[in-house]
């Protein structure tokens, strides 16, 4: 029985499957796609609210977790910190969380504002929208 209730844990992200969560995580890199062609930003509640393989909630254990990966993935394909058009409403920056992890993954974030700055605008340059 250990070994069955281990397996089963193993296999779920946060509450969900590892293919709802995989599937999760290709909607919001399509939405955040979307959202750098149109140089935008979103907020974690949009962001959840777009995302409806999975359920997340903004201040959460798995949304941090869930945009870590994305911003892993992202960057060892492009350089980027995808999630770095992810915002809090009350302020227009990104959580605590996501400076965290730029921390982890090498960026130099002395200047928090300067560095999240500079990453969207690297973000935007990846994924180009039309320019009128």
């Amino acid at each position: 029985m250990w070994h069955t209730r281990r397996m089963t844990e193993t296999a779920l992200r946060y509450g969900s499957s590892v293919a709802d969560w995989e599937r999760a995580k290709l909607q919001a890199k399509d939405f955040l796609t979307s959202c750098a062609r149109r140089r935008a930003t979103t907020t974690y509640s949009e962001l959840c609210a777009v995302v409806d393989a999975i359920h997340l909630r903004p201040y959460s254990f798995a949304i941090v977790a869930f945009l870590n990966e994305i911003c892993t993935e992202e960057d060892a394909a492009h350089g980027v910190m995808m999630a770095s058009l992810v915002v809090r409403k009350d302020s227009g920056v990104p959580g605590d969380g996501y400076f965290r992890h730029a921390d982890r993954l090498g960026r130099d974030i002395s200047d928090r504002e300067a560095f999240w700055r500079s990453e969207v605008e690297k973000v935007y340059d990846v994924w180009p929208g039309l320019r009128d």
